[in-house]
């Protein structure tokens, strides 16, 4: 395979790995373990995060297909606890769900082959004319997003698609389980999925399913990159067992500090928390970890010429209704809600880039 790593997008073979920054080679399955960022950025993170940046939320393989058909070998990471053995993969055709032809599919533990056949894309071009952020001729694979993903090797008569043929804007989000997208039934089902196509941006996932401390080397790592146009930070609810309001506070501060001024030119938004059973059970630590948040950006925006926005996590989703049965994650319903809603309010933001 020929590599060659690139912000946000990295060769292999005639694809492009999208949301993957760095590959670990497993010798003996003689794959790789596909990683969100770079090796060092990962050993920097705190160390459930370094497990968890692993997981593949909303990475995606991409490819045009010249020939009839491509094969994929994958394998999902061997399942932990009560983790599924099993993950859903999907596949898209630019801007659209594949039909049921070419998927879902579903990728085990032990080796899996899937074969996508080519589909004719044209009539996507005729009743979407030029209104597409990708071009219909792009094949996605949507890899399961909640747990890792092994990739082998891809085999049929395929290019890696063009710079032209992709959003030329992107969004970049971390947070939690829920900003990983936890709970979502499939990967174009995740709230991040569905705001950057509603905004008709690309997506890169960072969210860290428990584990989203806001590390410094998480903060260094994002104003890195140059990639990016508008980022969304979900803050709060993974560490509202551990710590108090005003650490919280602090390590926000410092997290959106050092994005800010290392990205002068971009928008940022932060919101805390969506509604969740410590709100239901009239947990007074919500609101205390809501305020420690909407301070931050009250004394950010300020500062950095009101490139800093707020968004309430109750503003997105305030009701139990979005909620799934574990009453902390969103449903699939929650989900489309936050999307929806986050949207209506960076819209207005976006055209600032």
């Amino acid at each position: 395979h020929v590599l060659r790593g690139d912000e946000g997008n990295m060769e292999f073979g005639s694809t492009i790995l999208h949301n993957v920054e760095s590959l670990i080679r497993d010798e003996e399955a003689g794959d790789y373990l596909l990683c969100r960022v770079p090796e060092p950025t990962r050993l920097g993170l705190n160390m459930k995060a370094q497990k968890n940046i692993l997981f593949a939320s909303n990475s995606e393989i991409r490819f045009v297909m010249k020939g009839d058909s491509a094969v994929l070998g994958l394998r999902r990471m061997p399942a932990k606890g009560d983790i599924r053995s099993q993950g859903v993969l999907e596949v898209f055709q630019g801007d659209y769900q594949g039909s049921y032809e070419i998927s879902p599919w579903s990728v085990t533990a032990d080796r899996t082959e899937i074969t996508i056949r080519r589909q004719d894309w044209s009539a996507i071009q005729r009743f979407a004319g030029n209104g597409y952020s990708f071009h219909p001729s792009v094949t996605r694979i949507l890899l399961p997003y909640d747990w890792g993903c092994f990739l082998r090797n891809i085999k049929g008569d395929i290019r890696p698609p063009k710079k032209q043929e992709m959003p030329g804007k992107r969004l970049l989000v971390y947070g939690s389980s829920i900003t990983h997208g936890g709970n979502a039934s499939v990967p174009s089902g995740t709230y991040a999925f569905r705001l950057a196509r509603k905004l008709g941006y690309d997506l890169i996932n960072l969210g860290c399913a428990g584990s989203c401390q806001m590390d410094e080397a998480m903060a260094s790592y994002i104003g890195s990159r140059d990639d990016w146009d508008m980022a969304l930070f979900e803050l709060g609810i993974n560490v509202i067992e551990t710590w108090d309001g005003d650490r919280l506070y602090g390590k926000a501060l410092a997290f959106l500090a050092a994005v800010l001024e290392a990205r002068p030119d971009k928008q940022v938004f932060v919101t805390d928390m969506y509604y969740n059973r410590y709100d239901f059970e009239g947990d007074k630590r919500a609101a205390r970890f809501r305020g420690a948040i909407q301070r931050c950006a009250a004394v950010l925006s300020g500062q950095y010429g009101g490139r800093l926005h707020y968004i309430n996590g109750l503003e997105a989703m305030d009701t139990p209704q979005g909620l799934s049965s574990d009453g902390l994650h969103p449903s699939d319903l929650g989900h489309g809600m936050i999307a929806e809603r986050l949207a209506g309010y960076m819209a207005e933001k976006k055209e600032v880039n």
